[in-house]
């Protein structure tokens, strides 16, 4: 399937944006002036760094603040379906915390391989270059939710919570029927996710009650709408609809569910960038959104607590941190 497409810096873009994320809930993105050499070196470094022996990567492991190495099957995103984690494994960049910031959850200072300054650096800059984007494509959201300016106030993306997540699947085939996926079925948590990819399939989009793969597109980014930028509508179990919660644009937009499955029996490399606001920004319908016939669906919550429920909820590690600070 091809999906729509946004021409990141156009007259039309937030037009375009609108109509993609009424509709479908992802587009490919263009013209969006990442250097394609500095995306190139991100996967080079990181194929470098995923055939490295598993001890050496875990010297790296991540952290209680998500950031570093996250080992093979480690994350399951859809436990009521899965019969064994996600067949990849990753590793979080995210923001250095500034000092004001440390005793936050989720903030900290970023892990890095010791013997490889060269993957550092490199991570760093693509990091910094997608922040960049990221707070583009936020304001285009804004200008297509008829909210322009609306996410420009201080204290909403000022010290994002942004993070670069490098995903290494391995060849393992995929089984629907026996619950064994690259990705299990999920929405994204926060408020836009750019997504690049090695040019191997297998990300699946759930429309029109259907699961349709995505075509890979080379020099463009697929981005979707997390749970809160778009509203998620799915008849299923409880734990679905606890992701339901507070949206900016009060359901206009979509959160598709997505997955990746593995039918090829390849290795897959691919690299989502996660864009959400402040931990402390307290997220609440845009007033554009609603009306008397459209009024507020969810409470406010705070991005922060939003992101903690759902790492709790997916990340084996994340779980175990969390219920080790609880204790203490």
């Amino acid at each position: 399937m091809d999906i729509p497409i946004v021409d990141c810096y156009s007259a039309d873009a937030a037009a375009q944006l609108r109509k993609a994320c009424m509709e479908v809930g992802f587009f490919y993105l263009t013209d969006h002036r990442v250097p394609q050499e500095l995306v190139e070196s991100v996967y080079h470094e990181m194929r470098l760094f995923f055939s490295k022996p598993e001890s050496e990567k875990r010297e790296v492991l991540a952290d209680e603040n998500m950031r570093g190495y996250t080992p093979m099957n480690e994350e399951t995103l859809d436990p009521a379906v899965q019969t064994q984690g996600d067949t990849k494994e990753g590793y979080y960049i995210c923001r250095e915390a500034l000092p004001d910031e440390v005793h936050l959850p989720l903030h900290g200072s970023n892990v890095f391989p010791k013997d490889n300054p060269t993957f550092r650096r490199v991570m760093e800059q693509y990091f910094d270059c997608m922040c960049e984007l990221g707070y583009h494509v936020a304001q285009l959201f804004a200008d297509a939710a008829g909210a322009p300016g609306a996410f420009q106030a201080a204290g909403m993306f000022d010290r994002p919570m942004a993070a670069v997540r490098l995903l290494h699947y391995n060849d393992q085939l995929s089984n629907v029927a026996d619950g064994v996926f690259g990705a299990g079925a999920h929405t994204d948590y926060g408020l836009l996710t750019l997504l690049s990819t090695d040019g191997n399939p297998g990300l699946e989009i759930y429309h029109n009650q259907e699961w349709i793969p995505i075509s890979p597109k080379p020099n463009t980014f697929v981005v979707n709408i997390g749970d809160l930028g778009g509203t998620y509508l799915y008849n299923v179990n409880i734990y679905i609809l606890e992701r339901a919660l507070e949206r900016w644009t009060n359901g206009l937009f979509k959160s598709t569910r997505h997955r990746v499955v593995n039918r090829n029996g390849q290795e897959r490399y691919s690299v989502p960038f996660f864009y959400e606001p402040n931990f402390t920004c307290q997220v609440t319908c845009l007033s554009s959104c609603v009306d008397a016939a459209h009024p507020p669906q969810y409470p406010p919550i705070t991005s922060g607590q939003h992101l903690l429920n759902m790492y709790r909820q997916t990340h084996d590690s994340f779980t175990e941190f969390t219920t080790q600070i609880t204790s203490d």
